[in-house]
């Protein structure tokens, strides 16, 4: 499993507004080139679902599968022979708020993925959690 975790002195409802709004990855996050919602009229939430692009990453389509405002989501992209899951959860911390992400593959294919895009993953799971922080100190 890849995780990383990041302090912000920003409360944890302002880093929540940042880790949950993920269609504004694309333009926030420098690991995400676009994430765009494929049933947009829908809430977000448990069954909503997105089209993820990444640098140096072909396109997926997430689901949410968790869903707890405030707190945590969880979405999962299925591909042939490989399920990637990656959870997202926001906690108080003193003095402020933290957040913990982690990315977890899975099927025939996942040690294979992992050999291939451990490093790489590693590297974004962490830059992910660092900006999330760095932009919720903003807001």
């Amino acid at each position: 499993m890849i995780a990383a975790s990041s302090m912000s002195s920003a409360a944890p409802e302002r880093l929540w507004l940042v880790v949950s709004e993920v269609e504004r990855w694309g333009e926030r996050l420098p690991t995400f080139t676009s994430v765009r919602a494929l049933e947009p009229w829908r809430a977000v939430g448990v069954g909503s679902r997105f089209e993820v692009r990444q640098p140096g990453l072909p396109s997926a389509t997430y689901e949410m599968t968790a869903w707890e405002p405030g707190r945590s989501f969880t979405w999962v992209a299925r591909s042939r022979g490989v399920v990637t899951t990656a959870t997202h959860t926001v906690g108080a911390s003193e003095g402020g708020s933290t957040v913990d992400l982690a990315l977890d593959w899975s099927g025939p294919l996942a040690a294979v993925i992992r050999l291939l895009l451990g490093r790489k993953s590693q590297r974004m799971v962490e830059s992910e959690a660092t900006t999330m922080c760095q932009l919720a100190e903003r807001e």
